[in-house]
């Protein structure tokens, strides 16, 4: 029967930083989206009511939705390696490294997938739309994501805390983001009117949330490029 004979794995240099830098990238493109969702065209409101929204150009949809294909692809190269990261450290703890780096691409993939409808919903469009109230992805981008971003922080602050492979605030704060988003979750109760704060879509429970996590994965990704790599097996 083969065992493990040590626990640590081999894990280029090279590698770590891409890893790193992809967290950072992905958060500068995120921010960069998120004010886009404020900046809308002046309405009546008595025209734009809870089902319609504030319409909006397809150019502004359509470079949100690009701004969060970029942020979304760099994030998900950086979940890939989250595994890799911890079983560097502790090949013990790989497990929890791969349960948080399957629901981190996971996250990526499903909000990737409701901003997609998004921006193909308002490409078909033969009218300006608000894609926040007319496309039923709520669910998508919201509460789905709530869990998986749960799950991935719960299992990659634990992961770090054992294993020490990033600073013990990461660890911590993981855990922070980790009941963040498990609080998103209910929002799926409270409607679709994105200008209230904790609607399933809302400026709060969707942007807001979303948004501290980008600036957290882009704070851990300067922690990766900080930490210097242990030279010896554990």
């Amino acid at each position: 029967m083969n065992t493990l004979s040590h626990t640590q794995i081999h894990f280029p240099n090279s590698a770590r930083r891409w890893i790193g830098i992809s967290a950072i990238l992905g958060a500068v493109f995120a921010m960069a989206e998120l004010p886009l969702y404020f900046v809308v065209p002046a309405c009546d409101p008595a025209v734009c009511g809870v089902e319609t929204g504030s319409p909006m150009p397809d150019g502004l949809i359509l470079t949100r939705t690009l701004f969060n294909f970029l942020a979304l692809t760099l994030f998900l190269v950086f979940m890939t390696g989250v595994r890799f990261l911890i079983a560097r450290a502790d090949a013990r703890y790989e497990w929890f490294g791969t349960v948080a780096g399957t629901a981190g691409v996971a996250w990526t993939i499903i909000d990737m997938v409701a901003k997609g409808l998004e921006g193909g919903s308002a490409i078909k469009a033969t009218e300006m739309i608000d894609p926040t109230r007319t496309v039923p992805t709520y669910l998508l981008y919201g509460s789905i994501s709530h869990l998986m971003l749960f799950v991935f922080g719960l299992a990659f602050g634990y992961a770090v805390l054992r294993t020490q492979a990033l600073p013990r605030w990461v660890g911590w704060s993981s855990f922070a983001v980790a009941v963040l988003h498990l609080a998103g979750v209910p929002s799926m109760f409270f409607g679709y009117n994105s200008s209230e704060f904790y609607a399933s879509n809302g400026w709060g429970a969707v942007a807001m949330f979303n948004g501290i996590a980008a600036l957290w994965l882009a704070a851990v990704g300067i922690a990766i490029l900080r930490r210097r790599p242990a030279a010896t097996a554990r």
